[in-house]
């Protein structure tokens, strides 16, 4: 059951500086990204003009074999990006959004499913956690794209 109530929203354009790691799903090795979160938290101090001190977010998406997961911050500008590090922009979108004592994408997509609206399968999903409280999943914001109406 879901903690709060599944929300439609639309986020205006994100600019997010970060480490991304890429793993398949038939080899993945938890150690990988456990790496790039320990690299995040050691050197997030470098990022600038960061929007929400107090938050990280990983955007990410997935093929038939292979996810990318990031760990970032959100940023007003894309000059100065840390090296080894990545910046890009996610495009204004709509979203449902939800916060899950139990798996939000589970939550989200059986909702999309039942609202028959159609989920946006190359647009990036957002993971919004607090830096003071990141427990997975009930304390984190995960946000699906969806295709306009």
């Amino acid at each position: 059951m879901s903690a709060n109530p599944i929300k439609t929203v639309h986020l205006e354009e994100k600019k997010f500086v970060g480490f991304p790691v890429t793993s398949s799903f038939s080899f993945h090795d938890p150690n990988r990204i456990e790496e790039a979160k320990r690299q995040f938290l050691e050197r997030r101090h470098e990022i600038r003009e960061v929007v929400h001190p107090e938050e990280y977010v990983c955007p990410h998406f997935a093929s038939e074999v292979l996810f990318t997961y990031f760990y970032c911050m959100e940023v007003s500008a894309l000059e100065n990006i840390p090296e080894g590090m990545i910046g890009f922009t996610i495009p204004a979108r709509n979203y449902v959004t939800t916060r899950s004592d139990t798996d939000p994408y589970e939550v989200l997509h059986a909702y999309i499913k039942d609202s028959r609206i159609e989920h946006h399968p190359r647009a990036l999903a957002l993971e919004i956690y607090r830096f003071a409280d990141p427990e997975w999943p009930g304390k984190v914001d995960v946000f699906v794209p969806i295709k306009e109406g």
